[in-house]
């Protein structure tokens, strides 16, 4: 939860500044004076108070989506899973290829939304992902396991092997995948959205 030192002459003057900085209503602050002068006849109070948004970033996140979930008439459920900085936010309905799109792509737009009103309630940054009945975690298993497998005969062969076009975030798991292995290397190539990987054959030539 977000938190944030104000000053002013008095506690409504606190209330008023922080209702704009965090854009809600006094029943979501939590006020606690650090410091408080009355002065004489008005002049001269002055007040500091930590004030601290008390919403919670992970349930709103997870409302965001549940509510999403309804407002497009479907049936479904929002499960949550926090390790270390990353929250996930997994989703489940009758209709799981609506929500993740064409090449993911509202699943990357729910994505980027949803980690925009977690952080903006977040004290600290912290990274989120979206997913769809672990749609992505299916997807990054399948993609190292294909990246494994054609290295496996880059090597063997030492013929390059060009891979089926792919989006950034696909590429990049490839790229990965392969970035410790000492004989291959990977490239990227072609224009989007059609860009693609190249896996080579690399060797090392001792030095004396």
């Amino acid at each position: 939860m977000k938190s944030k030192i104000f000053e002013g002459k008095n506690r409504d003057s606190i209330i008023q500044a922080a209702q704009d900085y965090f854009h809600h209503d006094q029943k979501y602050l939590d006020v606690h004076i650090l410091e408080e002068k009355k002065g004489l006849f008005g002049f001269g109070a002055y007040i500091s108070a930590e004030v601290t948004l008390s919403i919670d970033p992970i349930e709103e996140g997870k409302k965001y989506l549940h509510d999403l979930i309804q407002s497009l008439h479907l049936t479904g459920d929002v499960a949550v899973e926090k390790n270390d900085k990353v929250i996930t936010f997994n989703l489940s309905s009758d209709s799981n290829g609506y929500l993740i799109g064409k090449n993911g792509k509202t699943l990357h737009s729910l994505q980027v939304l949803t980690q925009q009103l977690v952080n903006r309630y977040s004290e600290n940054p912290c990274k989120v992902i979206v997913d769809v009945d672990y749609y992505k975690k299916k997807q990054v298993q399948r993609l190292e396991y294909l990246a494994r497998k054609v290295a496996k005969e880059v090597i063997k062969t030492k013929i390059p092997a060009k891979l089926d076009s792919m989006n950034a975030y696909q590429r990049r798991i490839v790229h990965q995948t392969l970035s410790s292995w000492d004989h291959v290397q990977t490239t990227s190539e072609g224009e989007e959205p059609n860009r693609y990987l190249i896996v080579k054959y690399k060797s090392h030539k001792s030095t004396s």
